[in-house]
């Protein structure tokens, strides 16, 4: 076989797509000439005269040939091949992840390239949902599926890349957060690849502007949210999940945002999540308009010296600990090695699971580490804190001393022991450091709180009741 190889023409061509035969029926590939791979370059194995079959497919892959190449200049025949088949590559264990990643990140910009040159109709969304619920796979079949999607990322700020690197981190956020709802997930990822779409309406002078926009021209930028959204309703009934990415990833907790300047619990959790993903991936882009990229670490500053006026401090915390793992650091390796055993341990939140509403407060705390010593429970000195938020499952404090995770506490207060919540006992699960001498931190209940009795907190103080997403059950991550 190597010899009846060598003797087909060499092409000259600079650019092939890689098909992977396992998973491409060998039928879909009658209308590509097809090439080879070698040391100097890609022969042509099959011209569209002889076309490509199964028997084809069948004698390469048992000579160890696992891809075949078709040229650049047929890559939008390609890329629909590889959509209608884009599950059977990621579920196939033989191709590699980072393969895996690089097929579907190249389809979904492909995708996205076509959904912005015209209005997207219902066949398009049909093919969206189809790569998102690929990417939902890809990232819950493994557990370093994001990281190996970050490789792939492009960095280019142009909006096809844009709605691409926002389907994969939406998805992969909500589910380090704890929603395991492949239909969910789908969704929120279907919104990703779709929540800029309104841009298609906006004139490309202003969209494209290097000049700063004039108040005019912002308000024309800031429609493509209404616009956007307003077109896919008119194709299809959205489902909540995916209009909440498309309309809410500009809205802010403290309603600086827009389009309807949403406040506080108004904006819905995974509106929260879009905003914070959509922020990140806009800073760390490259735009022509800006002369300064973020780096990551710098970008999540920025986000964090906005949080929580403007964006939700848990989501945050997940956000930037699934960063931290899936991106390279800036340091060396000692020093990435020495910081690695220092970070931050952040919630899982079950998304499907009870909601317990949470509420943000200020009430002055007590609080005593609790240890054990020769089998007696002993109490550390009182520390005075402030508590800031509370559920029926945990409670959150300010604090100017760093706390360990697992770390048992009990908790006094004159107000809440005025309401019946007296004898707290609840174990560290996060310990944010601020730096600046104050940390923020996280405690589950022993024994949870009854409703009624979190309701009475309205009569002792104000309160102000905040987003689901931090109002469902959390555990240790």
């Amino acid at each position: 076989m190597e010899e009846n190889v060598n003797k087909r023409q060499i092409c000259s061509q600079a650019g092939y797509l890689p098909i992977p035969l396992r998973c491409v029926p060998a039928q879909s590939l009658v209308e590509f000439k097809i090439y080879l791979a070698g040391k100097d370059g890609y022969s042509l194995y099959s011209n569209l005269d002889s076309g490509f079959g199964p028997r084809d497919s069948q004698r390469l892959l048992e000579n160890g040939v696992e891809f075949v190449y078709v040229s650049v200049k047929d890559h939008q025949a390609y890329y629909r091949t590889m959509e209608d088949t884009i599950e059977n590559i990621v579920a196939d264990p033989n191709i590699q992840q980072e393969k895996k990643s690089e097929i579907l990140y190249a389809t979904s910009i492909e995708l996205s390239n076509q959904l912005l040159a015209a209005p997207p109709g219902k066949e398009e969304i049909k093919r969206t949902a189809n790569l998102a619920r690929a990417t939902v796979q890809l990232i819950m079949k493994d557990k370093g599926a994001f990281g190996s999607l970050c490789q792939a990322f492009n960095h280019d700020f142009y909006t096809a890349t844009h709605l691409v690197n926002i389907c994969s981190m939406t998805i992969s956020l909500a589910q380090k957060m704890g929603l395991m709802d492949v239909q969910i997930l789908q969704q929120l990822g279907t919104g990703g690849l779709l929540h800029d779409i309104g841009k298609i309406f906006i004139p490309p002078e202003i969209l494209n502007s290097v000049n700063p926009l004039t108040a005019q021209e912002y308000e024309i930028i800031q429609s493509h949210v209404n616009r956007g959204r307003q077109h896919l309703e008119k194709i299809m009934d959205l489902p909540s999940e995916m209009l909440a990415v498309v309309a809410e990833h500009h809205e802010r907790i403290d309603g600086s945002g827009y389009p309807k300047g949403l406040k506080h619990d108004q904006l819905s959790p995974l509106g929260r999540l879009a905003g914070i993903v959509d922020t990140f991936d806009a800073m760390t882009s490259v735009r022509p308009y800006r002369s300064h990229t973020f780096s990551v670490g710098d970008a999540l500053q920025e986000i964090e010296d906005n949080t929580p006026q403007k964006y939700d401090v848990d989501i945050l915390h997940a956000f930037a600990s699934m960063m931290e793992d899936a991106v390279p650091s800036d340091n060396d390796p000692e020093e990435k090695t020495s910081n690695s055993k220092k970070k931050v341990q952040t919630p899982t939140i079950n998304l499907s699971g009870p909601k317990h509403t949470q509420y943000y407060f200020r009430i002055p705390i007590v609080v005593q580490r609790l240890s054990k010593i020769r089998d007696k429970i002993t109490l550390g000195p009182k520390e005075k804190m402030i508590s800031h938020k509370i559920s029926c499952l945990r409670l959150g404090f300010l604090s100017n001393h760093p706390f360990k995770s697992d770390q048992n506490i009990y908790i006094t207060s004159e107000k809440l022991s005025a309401i019946g919540m007296d004898k707290l006992t609840a174990v560290v699960i996060n310990c944010h450091d601020h730096t600046g001498g104050w940390y923020t931190v996280d405690a589950k209940f022993h024994k949870p709180q009854s409703p009624e009795i979190i309701e009475k907190i309205k009569t002792i103080t104000d309160v102000r009741e905040i987003s689901a997403l931090v109002e469902h059950e959390t555990e240790k991550y």
